[in-house]
């Protein structure tokens, strides 16, 4: 039997029959012996491969690391960084996170220091550790733009603050304040103009998508677009429009992220075309395309499988348990809900246990036990003071429970502060969750203001298509006129709500929109509304009893049985 062969699909090159043959040989080596047959090799490889050692830059990396003489020391360095570089661009963090490692082990040997080259590798091992799910790259490209900064390498501390970023804001609900003083500290010593300054801008935007510095993102994110594209680099573009998205734009996040995506496809960039997808799916999510969203879903997971990152792996999962939500699965939601929330967990996203408890929220809404996590959702308003839409779940919570004067209180609480919610991503959400609890709680001092805050978006959804989806707009602009006994509005309403969700499927939001107009038409009263009204609340009750809907299972339930008596 042969010791070697040679592989049919490499002429040329050699490996063992067996492993064990080139394990006992390998092991029969002593120590010096064996560096000195790595170094041969090394060497070897170098003469064949020249200055570009392409696909055996690996291999010399490992063999120039296990030839252990100080002559070699900064050959295996030099290598293992090439071998780092290498991989990175080769989509395979978990190989570049090994060889960033490996080089800076070797250089801390190394009986000079080189900053430079310690930056570079620091960045490098941020970088890996980001895209392997380790959340210790935020410490890692901290510590390596601040050692930029001193050094005065704007380069590097550019590069540094451009990697530290997971694709979204750091955390949702706060803000990541080193993260930011970094990227300032960038923009002030970067020149007024270029790709850099377009980058930094749009992700100083994306980091201020929560507190009291949010009202500068929309200039920052239009500043930094309109530099990207005076620049006129294709790839510059769809980073800059991915950072700089703002779903609360409806009309700039349809046409930004559909040209987005579009470039992205053509540029074959797998990480911006995932970052392009998801941001697409979220405007077509507000804009009420389910369509759109579904394509969108496709693209994410097919780079999902190519690139197997943990981070995009659990952003699509819990993406996909919103669209379980539009659908109405409750079952299919809340399972996808908890995978997300395991995966998220395993990897340190500092935010997977808000959004699972968001989640969570939007599946017990639709079985009728929301208002049993009330003392959970109070619990999570109060974990996180920069999301006030928990404070409105909890108002929606107390309504769905028949706790109207707890409802109201909430309520009270929003009208001393005159409506105001911090126009965020999460604005939509909390402003409908109160909406429906001033809707259950019927008082037209509340429903007014929600309903001239919301009806600039009549026509869109509700939705952080992330996390969340609650419906249409119109279906709590629809309530919210009832209230006010404005019936012709609300008719009109409603009638868009229940043509929205019949061309999304969305069963849940079609069985509410039916059940609220079914009310309406009662109080309404005119000729042929009381039939309407009959024929929407059986309709509303067969859906939910199909689907487990219980809330408006016995809402339906107790108004049929009202029209009769």
């Amino acid at each position: 039997m042969a010791l070697v062969r040679e592989p049919d699909d490499a002429s040329g090159r050699y490996n063992f029959a067996h492993a064990l043959i080139q394990h006992t040989l390998y092991e029969d080596l002593g120590p010096n012996r064996r560096a000195r047959a790595h170094r041969k090799v090394a060497e070897a490889l170098e003469d064949l491969c020249g200055d570009r050692p392409g696909v055996r830059v690996g291999e010399l990396a490992r063999h120039w690391m296990a030839a252990t003489q100080p002559i070699d020391l900064i050959k295996a360095i030099g290598y293992s960084r090439q071998a780092g570089d290498a991989a990175l661009e080769a989509l395979a963090p978990a190989d570049a996170l090994q060889y960033y490692a490996q080089a800076l082990d070797l250089s801390s040997q190394a009986p000079q220091t080189d900053l430079v080259l310690g930056l570079d590798l620091a960045i490098g091992l941020g970088t890996a550790q980001r895209q392997t799910g380790d959340p210790g790259f935020r410490q890692t490209l901290l510590s390596a733009a601040r050692r930029s900064a001193d050094l005065g390498d704007t380069e590097r501390l550019v590069a540094a603050a451009l990697a530290n970023y997971r694709g979204w804001v750091s955390a949702v609900g706060t803000v990541d304040t080193d993260k930011v003083e970094i990227l300032e500290l960038a923009l002030h010593r970067l020149p007024a103009d270029g790709p850099d300054r377009a980058l930094v801008l749009a992700t100083l935007s994306s980091e201020l998508v929560f507190g009291p510095a949010s009202e500068r993102r929309p200039a920052l994110a239009r500043e930094a677009v309109a530099l990207a594209r005076d620049y006129g680099d294709d790839a510059i573009i769809v980073r800059v429009l991915n950072l700089a998205f703002n779903p609360i734009e409806v009309f700039e996040a349809l046409t930004w992220s559909e040209a987005a995506l579009i470039q992205a496809q053509r540029l074959g960039d797998p990480v911006q075309l995932f970052l392009a997808a998801d941001r697409r799916s979220v405007a077509a999510g507000r804009a009420g395309d389910i369509d759109e969203v579904d394509r969108c879903l496709e693209i994410m997971g097919s780079t999902v499988e190519r690139l197997g990152q943990p981070t995009m792996n659990w952003v699509l999962t819990f993406d996909r348990a919103t669209r379980a939500q539009v659908a109405g699965d409750t079952e299919e939601a809340e399972r996808l809900a908890l995978e997300a929330l395991q995966i998220g967990t395993d990897i340190g996203e500092p935010d997977a246990a808000v959004i699972f408890g968001a989640q969570l929220a939007i599946v017990s809404l639709q079985r009728g036990t929301m208002g049993d996590l009330a003392p959970f959702i109070k619990e999570a308003a109060a974990d996180n003071p920069g999301l006030p839409a928990f404070v409105g779940a909890l108002a929606e919570a107390h309504a769905e429970g028949g706790r109207l004067d707890e409802a109201r209180e909430l309520l009270e609480a929003l009208e001393a502060a005159d409506f105001d919610v911090p126009m965020d991503v999460t604005w939509f959400t909390a402003m409908v969750a109160y909406s429906g609890a001033a809707i259950e709680c019927g008082d037209p001092r509340f429903a007014g203001p929600l309903l001239d805050r919301l009806a600039p978006w009549a026509g869109t959804w509700s939705t952080t298509m992330g996390p969340t989806v609650e419906g249409p707009v119109s279906l709590f602009l629809g309530g919210l006129a009832s209230v006010l006994g404005r019936y012709a509005e609300a008719d009109a309403y409603f009638a868009e709500s229940a043509a929205s969700s019949q061309r999304a499927d969305a069963k849940y939001f079609a069985a509410r929109t039916d059940l609220w107009w079914g009310r309406m038409l009662t109080d309404r009263g005119g000729p042929g509304d009381i039939q309407k009204a009959r024929d929407l609340f059986t309709k509303a009750h067969a859906s939910a009893q199909a689907n487990g809907y219980g809330t408006v299972e016995r809402r339906a339930a107790t108004a049929l049985v009202l029209l009769d008596t």
